[in-house]
């Protein structure tokens, strides 16, 4: 059966900013874990595992986007992705349709910390894409 998938980026800041992410290829998501200290024995095998609590991660979105209708499409593409995923409190939710559902596999509270870089310049055709946000928590 094939899924459609779609990420979508919502701001907490307002509530009513939403920016579904077009083309994504590949995303890395964030492993589960929990930042700790390890204190290991000079004499046996064992150790001693002091919870330290959450780690924060990158989740890094890579993706295509493609023209309708030439350069300023993509151009108005790219500004609009500029405009609407800011560096502001936000959730990153990604989700699959099934039927007429859609259904949430994740959604991590994460900020955007570095630009969105687009390492194409001629955006003739398709323009890549980078966002690059750090997971606040899981």
């Amino acid at each position: 059966m094939d899924y459609t998938v779609r990420l979508t980026f919502l701001n907490q800041e307002t509530g009513a900013v939403e920016y579904i992410f077009p083309y994504v290829y590949q995303v890395d998501d964030p492993k589960e874990g929990m930042k700790a200290t390890i204190i290991h024995g000079n004499r046996g095998d064992g150790a001693i595992v002091i919870p330290g609590g959450k780690k924060s991660q990158n989740l890094v979105i890579r993706g295509r986007i493609f023209d309708n209708a030439g350069y300023k499409d993509i151009t108005d593409a790219i500004n609009e992705m500029k405009s609407a995923i800011n560096t502001d409190l936000s959730t990153l939710t990604m989700e699959h349709l099934e039927g007429a559902v859609w259904t949430t596999d994740w959604s991590y509270t994460v900020r955007r910390t570095r630009e969105i870089t687009f390492p194409e310049s001629l955006r003739t055709g398709s323009q890549r894409y980078e966002a690059t946000f750090l997971v606040v928590a899981y």
